[in-house]
């Protein structure tokens, strides 16, 4: 048997909460600090599973309200999206060596495109909800392919839903499924007048709501439920970071395990984690 995964076995899908780039700055985020140890123990589980492929979708890529797009039309890997403004321009210049595969992304489309979702392939580079964090997590230069699938352009919880259920068939050909937000993020409240006054009320009570959903007995609609929370807009003014979540339960589909891999708050961030199993 080959050292990588069996097709037999149904690969772990992840939710990781990926920051800003400086979450690559040893002096904001050490090593020995449970952020870096929590990201680094993600991506010592993945080198360990040596899948056929990782399937990342981030929340820093919507395509259409009802249409798809994915990422390996070409042979070769693209060039880094630097998605950040601001920033020291020792960030600009952070590289992420990966492999592609446009046999891969040709699979991924057919799946999609057999379940009634339009969907482009297109040449496009990872954004820093993907490299940024899989870089943290030690998976720069990782021996498997690395493809880039979008969100939806749309807030609809069920049809992100929907869409992790059509990808969860892929578990079984070897292939890690990663959704990649944030459980909780407010830039405004980050960046605002309040920001030391340390963490927001709204950012455990809301995390804490993720996690009771996705120990549910109905994963698939407590997490369709969030849209009614009283804390969804103060913990996600847009949706587009917690969506993500919503793919990575479809994908677990009947996942027995849900381990949170990380929890850690900052003002009003949350840095929750989950791995499906």
């Amino acid at each position: 048997m080959s050292s990588s995964a069996s097709a037999s076995e149904a690969m772990p899908v992840y939710f990781v909460s990926h920051g800003g780039p400086n979450l690559l700055d040893p002096a904001d985020y050490p090593a020995s600090e449970p952020i870096a140890q929590g990201l680094a123990r993600i991506g010592r589980e993945i080198r360990a599973l040596n899948p056929r492929a990782l399937l990342v979708l981030s929340g820093h890529w919507e395509a259409g309200a009802s249409s798809l797009q994915i990422n390996g039309k070409s042979a070769l890997p693209q060039p880094l999206i630097y998605d950040f403004y601001g920033f020291p321009a020792a960030f600009y210049e952070e590289k992420f060596p990966h492999a592609v595969s446009p046999q891969f992304t040709e699979q991924v489309a057919e799946l999609v495109s057999k379940a009634d979702i339009p969907i482009e392939v297109v040449d496009r580079g990872l954004d820093h909800g993907v490299w940024v964090v899989l870089k943290k997590a030690g998976l720069a230069d990782a021996p498997f392919p690395i493809v880039q699938l979008s969100l939806f352009h749309n807030d609809s919880m069920s049809q992100h839903v929907r869409l992790g259920e059509v990808l969860s068939e892929l578990r079984e050909q070897g292939v890690v499924v990663v959704g990649s937000g944030m459980a909780v993020h407010n830039l405004r409240d980050l960046f605002g007048p309040g920001a030391k006054a340390g963490v927001r009320s709204y950012v455990p009570l809301f995390d804490k709501e993720i996690e009771a959903a996705l120990r549910s007995s109905d994963r698939r609609q407590a997490v369709i439920d969030l849209e009614h929370s009283d804390y969804l807009r103060r913990a996600h003014p847009t949706l587009e970071h917690l969506l993500p979540l919503h793919v990575a339960v479809g994908a677990a589909k009947d996942a027995k395990t849900v381990n949170k891999m990380l929890e850690a708050y900052q003002v009003s961030m949350s840095w929750s984690c989950y791995k499906f199993t």
